[in-house]
């Protein structure tokens, strides 16, 4: 055998060795992957992520009440609502990206449990609908979160009217509109292992104390959702 050729084997067989050795000490996976989550938290579909550009629609279901507490003019006001549902897409994910959503949602059968002598217009007793929200994935204390505020304008708007002449909100008849400003902070799921965790569906938690809205007083939101993509795709949220 040529000493050329002893020489490329032994280039070869180095090369070799030094690929198991990556493989095996925990070195970065190549570009595109989709690995635990430190910083950046996107979005993954099928265990890819989404490239620039692309997108997924998703839909939720809510499970549970949802529960608006609000202070309205200066009275402490809380509403119900029995069922509800989302809508919206998914972005971004690739090249260290952080992951972008829209998301629009529907309260349905609300009731004003608070003041009694007041209640919800007929519309919005049958459903409260949010505005377009815009999401991106974020850090919080180490949790995978998702802050959702409106593109523009409001995140909502409730119509209240007087039940009893005693309700100080509205006038009987005479229904007022009140808009809710701000944001909401959701948890990707109950932990960090189950968002990073390919699957079907995804909880969406949002509690209290996620809450960065007014509607002329301190508001606050709670609210779960089960959520998949429309697709039937297995999805995560990833670093990239």
């Amino acid at each position: 055998m040529s000493r050329t050729r002893l020489i490329l084997l032994g280039l070869l067989a180095v090369v070799a060795v030094g690929a198991v050795v990556a493989t095996t000490s925990g070195a970065e996976p190549p570009a595109g992957a989709c690995t635990t989550v430190t910083s950046a938290p996107a979005y993954c579909v099928a265990g890819v992520p989404l490239t620039s550009g692309a997108t997924e629609k998703f839909e939720g279901t809510n499970v549970g009440e949802a529960t608006l507490k609000a202070t309205v003019g200066m009275v402490k006001t809380e509403i119900k609502c029995a069922t509800g549902k989302s809508k919206g897409t998914i972005e971004d994910g690739a090249g260290g990206t952080v992951g972008k959503s829209t998301v629009t949602d529907t309260f349905e059968t609300c009731k004003m449990i608070k003041p009694t002598n007041c209640k919800l217009t007929a519309a919005d007793a049958k459903e409260i609908k949010t505005t377009t929200l815009k999401g991106e994935l974020v850090m919080t204390g180490g949790r995978i979160e998702d802050k959702l505020e409106p593109r523009e304008g409001a995140f909502a708007a409730i119509g209240i009217e007087g039940k009893e002449s005693s309700c100080v909100i509205a006038e009987v008849g005479k229904p007022k509109s009140f808009n809710v400003l701000g944001s909401q902070l959701c948890e990707v799921d109950p932990s960090n292992t189950e968002a990073e965790t390919e699957a079907a569906t995804h909880k969406m938690i949002c509690k209290y104390s996620g809450s960065d809205l007014e509607v002329g007083g301190p508001a606050e939101i709670a609210n779960e959702a089960t959520v998949k993509l429309t697709s039937g795709k297995d999805w995560s949220v990833k670093e990239t």
